[in-house]
């Protein structure tokens, strides 16, 4: 059961001295947290979670093992003193000893922090926007921006920007805000787009790599745990033209898998 593995993985951490271990102990367990816990479950458990994170970033001995303890906290964080404590360190205001932070860093915690704190996530992003320097990060900073607002209604309006396959050019800007549009978060709002991604599917393979496809609908459904939602993709699949390509048939069947177990984990 979920809180039965996280308990497991929240006991083994203290305990892991290897560093790749230690990473793949923090994967499982942000996984299961937002993928398989419900939000009673998250609420029961974020504060003994987040305790742990912080106390392994504070022992950790090099940068590297620093930072996959931090990324591991930013991603998992909903506690109100944890979102602000890293507030703290986005503003520069607080620092995590033996962790030097990049503008990646900092750009990564930024939108990491408008999705959490709606009160203050445009001002955020727009500061953040201010900092970065190097042109290319600037301009997918900028695309990314409209996923991550507050307001539905924009966010409604980029997601609908992307059937222009000129809004698709850039993939790797698509996909990052396509994972902070169905944010878990923001999964209830952003569940509405899960159908007509579905059914975009077929020109997104005709249009653009071989393997964005896939990606678009990990991204797409990676936030989600609802039997609503696993529900909308079944029903796409039984009404499947004869000559839909078996290929994204199975793509998507791939990309789901996991939702379908965590609707039935979570329904239980």
């Amino acid at each position: 059961k979920p809180d039965a593995f996280l308990d497991l993985a929240l006991r083994a951490l203290p305990r892991e001295t290897d560093e790749q271990m230690t990473s793949r102990v923090l994967g499982y367990s942000s996984n299961a947290w937002w993928r398989f816990l419900n939000a009673a479950g998250r609420t029961a458990q974020a504060e003994r979670f987040e305790s742990i994170l912080r106390e392994g970033l504070a022992q950790a001995a090099t940068p590297s093992r620093k930072a996959s303890w931090f990324g591991a906290l930013r991603n998992v964080a909903v506690t109100p003193s944890t979102v602000q404590w890293l507030e703290q360190i986005w503003d520069k205001k607080e620092s995590v000893p033996g962790l030097p932070l990049a503008e990646t860093d900092y750009t990564s915690l930024a939108l990491d922090l408008a999705v959490r704190n709606a009160d203050r996530g445009a001002a955020i992003l727009v500061t953040q926007l201010s900092r970065i320097e190097n042109p290319d990060r600037r301009a997918r900073f900028q695309f990314v921006m409209p996923a991550l607002s507050a307001d539905p209604l924009e966010r409604d309006r980029w997601f609908a920007s992307l059937r222009d396959v000129a809004n698709r050019r850039r993939e790797p800007w698509v996909l990052e805000g396509l994972n902070y549009l169905h944010h878990p978060l923001r999964a209830e709002a952003a569940k509405k787009h899960v159908q007509p991604s579905l059914e975009m599917l077929w020109d997104i393979q005709k249009t653009g790599d071989i393997f964005f496809p896939k990606r678009w609908l990990d991204a797409t459904l990676g936030g989600h745990q609802t039997e609503d939602v696993a529900e909308t993709v079944r029903a796409f699949l039984k009404g499947l033209p004869a000559n839909y390509p078996d290929r994204l048939r199975n793509i998507t069947l791939q990309s789901a898998e996991e939702l379908f177990r965590a609707a039935q984990t979570v329904k239980r």
